[in-house]
């Protein structure tokens, strides 16, 4: 593989992610403004809501997009389906952009956007892992953590970007119409991913599982009835980075401001602050996954994020900004810890005939679950639970009510802790199955 192309290869990869995180961020950087603007009411909690809606149709369609365009990576290669992905991605995005809001459009408005978020999410669902597949394939067995955690990293520039732009446009005197703008730019990052993958050549593994004649034609059902612990300690690791990564993206914005008094802007600049951490954290983390061994750093990943989950939420309470800083760099590096590796852990449970659907399919469902559904039950059972008022009880509940976010993430990573057990079998199966496969 000469220089040039594993460049265009890593560059396609991460743009695309990138393009993906940024109509993600830039959804959920808006949505209150969105969530009035096509879900009209004048409860501040009910709009959140009701934009959350729009979020979980994006993480509805993901699976979907994952069935896809994992048949269609793993039957007529990856380099198509991405190319086939990221062509679609900035479609939806430039739609929401410029589509009138209820007042102009009625019931069409909220249909409309619902269903630009079911189509990112398609893409999405064929975008992320398959991106991770792509790259990694092409770079082989050297530091696969470690450039897992870079392409990881280097894609999270899009949730920068748009967490930048936010700050930017709700500064007052700002037009109200400038979240619009801001979604019209993604077709235009859309359109340099579509270029620089246009440049890169087919995945060296998949080129052989097609001269050897061994293409897979139900490549998902293969993938969920021959490797179906891996499918399940799959979407365990999906649901875990999900809630993670999505207590870092969006969660902690709401929690901050509707409990805290924090301002919009002071979130955003306080999320800006948390990425920049994680995107050097990630390539740090698979490195040392690398050097370590994927079983026992993804065992000890797991431990530490059960013991950093309760301060990190005990920090987020204490009235000062230097308290609240470390809690969203030590947020930063437990999403890093999970997220940085994860593509190189999840990538070899499965052999390269149904690599890309058994990966993309049953990550996008736990991702569903831990970012798309627990972070607005989380927010719902907080609101509750803060409600109430219970004199007798020897603790206040108020406070316990914080603690939530905690105690779901603690019970996520020992559900992944156990799932991860023993995966070096596994490993070591698929190994074989790919060698026969591949002819090596």
């Amino acid at each position: 593989m000469t220089k040039r192309n594993m460049i265009s290869t890593l560059l396609g990869s991460v743009i695309g992610t990138a393009l993906e995180f940024y109509g993600f961020m830039l959804f959920a950087v808006f949505m209150e403004t969105i969530g009035k603007e096509f879900f009209p009411t004048h409860n501040e909690m009910q709009a959140i809501m009701f934009g959350s809606l729009a979020v979980l149709a994006a993480f509805i369609g993901r699976p979907f997009g994952a069935t896809l365009f994992g048949y269609i990576g793993d039957n007529y290669g990856r380099r198509i389906a991405l190319i086939l992905s990221i062509s679609l991605m900035g479609i939806p995005t430039l739609i929401i952009g410029i589509l009138p809001g209820y007042e102009s459009w009625g019931i069409a408005a909220p249909i409309i956007l619902i269903i630009c978020r079911v189509v990112q999410g398609l893409c999405t669902g064929g975008e992320y892992n398959g991106s991770a597949i792509f790259a990694l394939e092409h770079i082989g067995k050297n530091y696969p953590g470690m450039f897992g955690g870079l392409i990881t990293a280097a894609s999270v520039l899009g949730a920068l970007l748009a967490n930048s732009i936010g700050i930017y446009l709700k500064q007052p005197g700002m037009p109200d119409w400038g979240w619009r703008a801001a979604f019209a730019f993604g077709v235009i990052v859309s359109l340099v991913g579509l270029w620089i993958r246009l440049q890169t050549s087919e995945s060296p593994e998949f080129e052989k599982l097609k001269k050897n004649k061994k293409i897979e034609k139900s490549p998902l059902f293969s993938a969920v009835r021959n490797h179906w612990p891996s499918s399940i300690t799959t979407i365990i690791t999906g649901t875990l980075n999900g809630i993670l990564a999505y207590t870092l993206y969006k969660f902690l914005a709401v929690y901050l401001v509707r409990w805290f008094g924090y301002s919009e802007t002071e979130v955003l600049k306080l999320a800006n602050f948390g990425i920049v951490i994680y995107i050097f954290s990630a390539p740090i983390m698979g490195y040392i996954m690398d050097k370590t061994g994927t079983e026992t750093y993804m065992k000890r990943a797991c431990i530490f994020i059960c013991f950093a989950a309760i301060p990190m939420f005990y920090l987020f309470q204490l009235p000062s900004l230097a308290t609240t800083y470390m809690a969203e760099a030590l947020l930063a590096i437990t999403v890093a810890s999970i997220a940085g590796p994860e593509h190189a852990f999840i990538q070899r449970l499965f052999p390269v005939k149904d690599r890309y659907s058994g990966v993309a399919f049953n990550y996008c469902i736990g991702m569903g679950i831990g970012g798309g559904i627990m972070p607005w039950v989380l927010l719902y059972l907080v609101d509750t639970v803060y409600a109430l008022d219970c004199p007798s009880l020897p603790f206040d509940i108020k406070t316990l009510a914080f603690y939530i976010p905690s105690l779901a993430i603690i019970a996520t990573s020992i559900v992944s802790w156990i799932a991860i057990r023993h995966i070096s079998r596994t490993y070591l199966a698929i190994q074989k199955e790919d060698e026969a496969d591949l002819g090596e």
